[in-house]
């Protein structure tokens, strides 16, 4: 019998963030932006806050795509 490595895409595919602190945007697992209230900002080394509302369509994106993953990859198994 074959077996076949399941990859968890949601902690593969990443999706940028923008930073207000250096205004440089820096790319996160889609898990992570849809698991966690701060970022940290790999450039600068500041907090980015992903419960201001200039975040609240990606928080939203986010989690009905890491959703969507999981109920593709349950109905996989």
């Amino acid at each position: 019998m074959a077996s076949m490595n399941r990859v968890d895409t949601g902690a593969v595919f990443k999706h940028p963030v923008h930073c207000s602190g250096c205004h440089e945007a820096s790319y996160f697992t889609l898990r992570k932006i849809a698991g966690v209230e701060k970022l940290a900002c790999p450039q600068c080394g500041s907090d980015i806050d992903l419960a201001d509302q200039a975040y609240e369509s990606l928080i939203t994106w986010a989690k009905e795509t890491t959703a969507a993953i999981d109920q593709i990859q349950n109905s996989a198994r």
